[in-house]
Formats: C-alpha cells, structure tokens, sequence
C-alpha cells in the first residue's frame, strides 16, 4: 500500500485551447514544492515529457481542447513514488489506448506508447459523464 504524503489537486483551464506548456510547468512546480527540492532518482524532464503527450491526447481527444475546456491534475506524493492524474471533460467516445502495433508511422497515436515506456506504471480510470482519467506512476 502507498501512503501519500502530499496529494495536490487543480483544475486548469482557458478562454481558448488549453496551454499544454502551462500544465507541464505547473505540475514541475508542484512537485519541486512537494518535494521540497530533494528530487535526486525522479527523471523530470521523463515527468515533463508524459505530462505533456497526456494532456495533448485529452485536448486533441476530448472537450478539455473546446474553447473554455480544461482538466483536472491531481499529483501525489511520497518519499519514493510520485504519481499525475489528468482527467478530461469527457466526450472523446472510448477510453485511451495504445494504438495496434504497426501504426507507429502515423502522425497521431504515440503518446500512450511514450508514457507507456518511460511510467514505472501507468493506467486509465473511467469516470462520471465519459470522462477519461490517465495516471502514471514514477519512482526514484
């Protein structure tokens, strides 16, 4: 069982399309805060890199990319794990996925493959309203 010692929930939204680069940052800070600077064994720019390709999928996939659209980010932590949830506005009509081998040669469907690679663990959540949440899981 993981006992969380700080759990930091926030939902960021915009006028127009949602800044990606904004969520990333916010979830840096969040966990340089939480951690208290002490970040040696976490891969941040890993961190960085998944935030990023989930975000992009609910904006691309989902109404968080709508005009006023957005997602919750919740980030928990502990001495030897750290964890992101993004939850989107829901209407994307199917739970992620890693697209079927072979069609890594197309422009859209690598992020799920990137997180899956580089997340010690990483997973989807069902929730009300056919809202998506995808977490992943770090460890030092």
């Amino acid at each position: 069982m993981i006992v969380w010692g700080e759990v930091h929930t926030e939902r960021m939204t915009s006028r127009g399309v949602l800044d990606v680069r904004e969520v990333r940052a916010r979830v840096r800070r969040t966990l340089v805060g939480a951690l208290a600077g002490d970040l040696d064994g976490f891969d941040l720019e890993d961190v960085d890199l998944m935030v990023c390709e989930i975000v992009t999928n609910a904006i691309r996939h989902s109404g968080s990319g709508r005009p006023g659209g957005g997602v919750w980010v919740t980030v928990l932590v502990s001495r030897e794990r750290l964890r992101v949830e993004v939850q989107d506005d829901g209407g994307s009509g199917g739970r992620p996925v890693i697209p079927a081998q072979g069609a890594g040669w197309s422009e859209s469907g690598r992020g799920l493959m990137v997180v899956n690679g580089l997340a010690e663990r990483w997973g989807t959540l069902p929730g009300p309203d056919g809202r998506f949440t995808v977490w992943f899981e770090a460890t030092r």
